[in-house]
């Protein structure tokens, strides 16, 4: 089997080198297409073939009538007979038509030059076998040679006529020249001849291959425009190639939709710059047309990428990119950005408004505050904070709360068409007025929280909150928006030190107290870091025995060489910064201490702030410090004010549970002083009740006030509380105290609070009073 198959290979061997030799003799087969594109270049060489055809033909029958040779006539006319077949072939080839056989006219034109191949040779073989002039037969050889380099030549070239001419030219001419001239010239003149066609017959094999590699690399250079041109024609962008010269090459639809022009003519194409001149939708936007081409072409010049944005008429916006490609030309990206545009200012209005209310939000106002500051224009700044929404968010929610926001946001921006009101954050409100009028700014500032203050309905729920609300003006308060700013919030921060809505105008004497108030805060917070607070004691008489049977521990601070601080504003800083824990412990420990070392039925009151109420561990922590002094629990009462307990009453519910259960007793402190929720002291787990001694100023002379003041204490008595009136001042608060049933009373009547080295003394004075006022009551 293996000898069948290598016989069948030899054979196929022997059967295919004919083909081989062959194909490398004429070369390998064109391409329909490549074959068309031969034919077609055939149209270059009309005019050559035009003119030097008849001439070689009048030559060749010039030559036959000259040696008077019938077959030199009849190869002359056979030779004028192909020059016709090739000139009319080449002709067909230049028709605009388009319609024309290329195959036939190829097919035409082989015909004709070997036609024409034979006449020569016919001619040439004939003349020498005359005996004519020498000239006549070496006008006859040259003309032959010539028309036999012609036909060779690189663009009409064709290795199957070279070899066909070779034995229809050059083997005849040499023949005859080798034995009819004379010898040894005969013999060089053939050889010459015979070496001639076989240079041209190779020479015709060159060009024919050097023509067809430049055919296919125009071939493969066009099908790479074809797929060039079909990606750039399925890209969404618009997309434009240029040469060099900045000239059109490609276009696909999209760019000529965007710039509204008709398809590029390839054979003539525009410039870019042209192309922009020209589009139907750039006619309108002539000036931005113009500056673009300005700078693209120092940039073009440079070989520089650059971008640049262009307006149609229709006001749509064109980003345009242009990047060099390496070896020329350019590659230009147009881009429809409108809608992008439109995108980023809709999402800069959006980083500027409040999701909540609309309202333009803190970035929006600081924005519109400089720019009217740069104006010049005096204005008004109001600053507005809520009183009371903390407990609509603790009470109904955070999305009740929202509700409460937008509304009081909608009340703002309606107070008067020409504010400009945004929402700084949470419950805080900015307002800018035209105008730096002060009584103006008052005036509005009252508008606003009459405005505010209306009650607001939300299905069953009737919700009200009050604000406060700091001014200031430009330019008399600040030229910049920072000084402004603060002059606002300085004024702010007083109004909300009043209780209920209250307006406060920015002066400079709140600027120096803030000041002042810093250093105050920083001397504050490193005195309690460093446990050096003191405490004062005043004592709580029992109105039935006249026994002082507790004392209040209260927490002072005094600076070197300085005046005390007062009890409020240190509570304030230390609950500000988180210090509220270490200032309860300081007092205790201390308190503890001192309360141990007296009699076992003294008892110890101390302030307990709402901060401190929340913490997980403050319950324990309360229990150890008892335990280290030697006080026990039931001894000890912590007073906690309404107001802390209204701003997280569920947090601190809790801690007073498990402290009552200890023993320890719970009082809320100045009780009336504030908003007095009725429904609030009767859920909370007290057994005291300590009455605001506002309530009690002033109360003996006037009947209105004596009648809340025996209210309130009526309302103790109903709920089993413990009282105590705090804050007495003269005989007759004492009198009336007693007069409503009160329990216990304190207040510099009876003794003002003392240091711990003074108790016994003010225990004393305390009870004396007391005593006093029991001996007056009992002998009237």
């Amino acid at each position: 089997m293996v000898d069948s198959v290598r016989d069948r290979s030899e054979v196929h061997i022997r059967r295919s080198w004919p083909l081989r030799w062959a194909r490398n003799l004429l070369g390998a087969p064109l391409p329909a297409s490549l074959q068309a594109e031969l034919t077609r270049d055939l149209g270059n060489y009309f005019l050559s073939f035009a003119f030097a055809g008849p001439i070689a033909a009048a030559l060749a029958i010039a030559t036959a009538l000259t040696v008077k040779s019938l077959p030199a006539l009849f190869f002359a006319g056979l030779a004028f007979a192909g020059f016709a077949f090739v000139i009319f072939a080449c002709h067909a080839v230049r028709r605009p038509d388009g319609d024309a056989d290329l195959e036939e006219i190829e097919a035409r034109y082989v015909l004709g030059t070997i036609i024409v191949a034979v006449g020569i040779g016919g001619i040439v073989a004939a003349v020498l076998r005359q005996p004519a002039p020498v000239l006549a037969q070496a006008v006859a050889v040259m003309v032959a040679l010539a028309t036999l380099g012609a036909a060779n030549g690189t663009g009409p070239g064709r290795p199957l006529i070279a070899l066909v001419q070779f034995p229809a030219v050059s083997l005849p001419i040499g023949l005859s020249l080798m034995r009819y001239w004379p010898s040894p010239w005969g013999i060089a003149a053939g050889v010459g001849v015979l070496v001639f066609g076989l240079l041209c017959v190779a020479m015709a094999r060159r060009g024919y291959a050097s023509h067809m590699q430049l055919l296919l690399a125009r071939e493969a250079q066009a099908a790479e425009r074809q797929r060039l041109e079909t990606a750039v024609h399925t890209l969404s962008q618009a997309v434009t190639i240029l040469d060099a010269d900045t000239r059109v090459v490609a276009m696909n639809r999209s760019a000529l939709d965007l710039l509204g022009v008709a398809p590029i003519d390839q054979a003539n194409p525009p410039t870019f710059a042209e192309l922009l001149a020209d589009a139907p939708n750039l006619q309108k936007a002539a000036t931005n047309r113009e500056e673009f081409l300005g700078h693209a072409a120092m940039l073009v010049g440079m070989r520089q990428p650059f971008s640049a944005t262009m307006h149609l008429d229709d006001s749509r916006a064109v980003d345009l990119e242009c990047q060099p490609v390496p070896g020329g030309g350019w590659v230009t990206v147009m881009r429809d950005s409108t809608g992008e545009r439109n995108a980023i200012a809709e999402l800069n209005r959006e980083i500027r408004r409040c999701p909540v209310t609309g309202l333009p939000n803190r970035r929006a106002f600081l924005e519109e505050l400089d720019k009217r500051l740069l104006r010049g224009e005096g204005f008004s700044l109001l600053l507005v904070d809520l009183d009371g929404f903390k407990q609509v968010n603790d009470r109904y929610g955070h999305a009740m709360g929202d509700r409460v926001i937008t509304r009081v946001g909608f009340r703002l921006r309606t107070a008067d068409p020409g504010l400009f009101a945004s929402r700084l954050g949470g419950d805080e409100f900015a307002v800018l007025a035209d105008g730096d009028d002060v009584h103006a700014a008052m005036d509005l500032a009252r508008h606003l929280i009459e405005a505010v203050d209306q009650p607001a309905r939300f299905g069953d729920a009737e919700i009200q909150v009050g604000a406060a609300v700091g001014v200031a003006v430009s330019p008399d308060n600040g030229i910049e928006g920072e000084d402004l700013l603060r002059a606002a919030d300085l004024a702010l921060l007083s109004a909300k030190g009043h209780p209920g809505s209250h307006i406060c105008l920015f002066t400079p004497e709140l600027k120096l107290l803030s000041a002042r108030n810093a250093g105050v805060d920083s001397r504050v917070r490193s005195a309690l870091r460093a446990g050096n607070i003191d405490v004062a004691y005043q004592p709580l008489i029992d109105l039935e025995t006249g026994k002082v049977v507790a004392l209040e521990a209260l927490a002072r601070w005094q600076p070197d060489g300085g005046e005390p601080v007062a009890p409020e504003e240190l509570v304030r800083i230390a609950e500000a910064r988180g210090l509220i824990t270490i200032l309860r412990r300081l007092v205790l420990e201390q308190a503890a201490a001192v309360t141990a070392s007296l009699d076992q039925t003294m008892n110890l009151w101390i302030n307990a702030s709402v901060h401190d109420l929340r913490q997980p561990g403050m319950v324990d922590e309360v229990l150890n410090e008892l335990k280290s002094a030697g006080l026990p629990p039931h001894r000890l009462a912590l007073e906690v004010t309404e107001t802390a307990l209204m701003t997280d009453e569920d947090a601190c519910r809790t801690n007073i549970e498990r402290l009552i259960d200890l023993g320890v007793g719970v009082a809320m402190d100045d009780f009336g002083s504030g908003f007095s929720s009725l429904d609030r002291l009767r859920r909370l787990p007290i057994n005291a009740l300590k009455i605001s001694g506002s309530l009690l100023s002033g109360a003996p002379g006037q009947s209105a006030a004596a009648d809340i003041f025996r209210v309130a204490a009526s309302l103790g008595h109903s709920l089993d509380l413990m009282l105590v009136a705090e804050g007495v001042e003269t005989r007759e608060e004492l009198e009336l105290a007693r007069a409503a049933g009160i329990h216990r009373v304190q207040g510099f009547a009876l003794s003002p609070p003392v240091p711990a080295n003074r108790i016994p003394e003010a225990i004393a004075a305390a009870e004396a009073a007391a005593n006093t006022g029991l001996r007056l009551r009992a002998a009237s």
